[in-house]
């Protein structure tokens, strides 16, 4: 029987905590702990609460989720007394809800009664997380993890930024503009996928960020932490894998006699603005300033040196890699000579 008395104003301590401070948690497992504790707390024998949506012909929520918010009683695998009821959401939808028992009868009225009437506060709680979830999916997937997470967190004011050290990755597609008059768009749309998805995995591996693609561009970074050889030699390594699988695709494609992919990646080290530019009614969370700029102009002399990764002087000393230097170069904007290297294994 639940034992927790009702307050004054009629509202039920559970359905209390569920509108207010239930709120504040965000992650859907953290949720479903705090709330059987509550129940307990409440009188409620409660041994499991679950959540989700069916999606196995055998599942014991089959037909709960539907129109109907009549719940049915059972036993989940004939192990303990349950009870189910579908949760409704505002696009129509719904979850199931289940709350288990070691109770060899079951639940009591009461119980059965508070169940009945904490549904639509248990629905708010999660829809809420479940559209916080697909947020932080949206984000990540089309600005990045730590981008994403800063613009959910609400930075998102034009203008706020912070400097950060980071590893900055720029890869290139060369000969690009000849593949797009030659190639139909669905051959043209693919083979850049066969050349981003090498580029984003190797990074993703290694801990670093894709900020955009501009283009047949990629820029990334790897935020540097207490130990800036080893950020350095992580990008390193991402590159490294990039580039292996990149000669494997290359002999796929040469295989189907598709036009093979080249292009040019530079390594550097510097101070960044990251942050949010751009317009009142559209921002863009990227990284700008002169270590960018050198980046993108060690990356333009790969095809000049006939090489598909070039590091920056300032790169090789942080990351004390083993490189072979392939001389001192002016480059566009940039006001001093610089020395560029290629790894020594190259």
């Amino acid at each position: 029987m639940v034992g927790t008395p009702v307050a004054a104003d009629g509202v039920h301590p559970v359905i209390r905590w569920l509108m207010t401070d239930a709120r504040r948690r965000v992650d859907a497992s953290e949720f479903l702990e705090a709330f059987a504790l509550k129940l307990r707390a409440a009188g409620v024998d409660v041994t499991r609460i679950t959540t989700g949506v069916p999606a196995q012909a055998n599942s014991p929520f089959m037909g709960i989720c539907a129109a109907t918010a009549i719940p049915i009683i059972s036993c989940i695998r004939c192990l303990s007394p349950y009870i189910v009821h579908s949760v409704p959401f505002a696009d129509g939808s719904f979850k199931a809800l289940s709350f288990a028992t070691r109770r060899v009868n079951g639940f009591d009225r009461d119980e059965l009664a508070l169940f009945e009437a904490i549904i639509p506060a248990v629905g708010f709680n999660l829809e809420v997380q479940a559209l916080r979830r697909t947020a932080r999916t949206l984000l990540d997937t089309y600005v990045g993890q730590q981008s994403g997470g800063r613009v959910l967190e609400g930075q998102i004011r034009r203008g706020t930024g912070e400097t950060i050290r980071a590893v900055i990755w720029l890869c290139d597609l060369r000969s690009f503009t000849n593949l797009s008059e030659s190639l139909p768009r669905d051959a043209l749309i693919d083979l850049l996928n066969c050349y981003f998805g090498p580029m984003c995995d190797a990074v993703a591996s290694q801990g670093g960020e894709i900020l955009k693609f501009i283009g047949d561009a990629m820029l990334a970074i790897f935020s540097i932490g207490a130990d800036p050889a080893a950020t350095c030699r992580s990008a390193l390594v991402a590159a490294e894998r990039a580039q292996a699988a990149l000669v494997e695709e290359n002999q796929r494609r040469e295989r189907a006699s598709l036009p093979r992919i080249d292009y040019g990646l530079a390594l550097h080290i510097g101070d960044v603005i990251y942050g949010n530019i751009g317009s009142d009614t559209r921002l863009d969370f990227t990284v700008i300033g002169p270590a960018v700029n050198l980046t993108a102009r060690v990356e333009s002399m790969c095809r000049q040196l006939g090489r598909q990764l070039l590091l920056s002087s300032d790169f090789v000393g942080a990351g004390k890699i083993p490189a072979t230097s392939l001389g001192a170069f002016s480059l566009k904007g940039v006001g001093a000579e610089q020395e560029i290297f290629v790894p020594a294994k190259s």
